[in-house]
């Protein structure tokens, strides 16, 4: 499941009960929609999660694209959890990201973050893990 665009925590949930897979899925999100993956798994199980060009913090983004704040998320990694950008945000992510600064979390830098290059990093980081 791919969230490209900030959706609700309803919707994301609700797709993936009414799917119904026998396993936890593997979230992927980009942009602000990686809010809404860490929001899902901070208290639903996840096999793995892909965050593309997450926000550095929740702070960072304006009141326009949530109707309330988001507190900083303070779960922690307990299944693996990759972070791809380009080599400018994944420098800032590492530096001012709880989640980048983890042992636990893959950081992936990429030049080029379209869609057919970031889609075989995912392949190859979702092939090493085994899944």
């Amino acid at each position: 499941m791919i969230l490209s665009q900030p959706n609700l925590f309803k919707e994301l949930k609700s797709v993936v009960r009414l799917t119904a897979i026998p396993f936890p899925p593997v979230i992927v999100a980009s942009g602000s929609a990686c809010l809404v993956a860490q929001t899902y798994i901070s208290s639903n199980p996840a096999s793995a999660m892909v965050l593309i060009s997450p926000p550095v913090s929740n702070n960072e983004l304006d009141s326009k694209r949530f109707p309330t704040p988001l507190e900083e998320f303070n779960y922690e990694p307990e299944f693996p959890i990759a972070v791809i950008g380009t080599p400018e945000e994944v420098s800032e992510l590492r530096e001012k990201n709880r989640i980048c600064q983890s042992e636990n979390v893959d950081v992936i830098s990429i030049k080029d973050l379209n869609q057919q290059q970031t889609f075989v990093e995912i392949e190859l980081w979702l092939d090493k893990l085994g899944i």
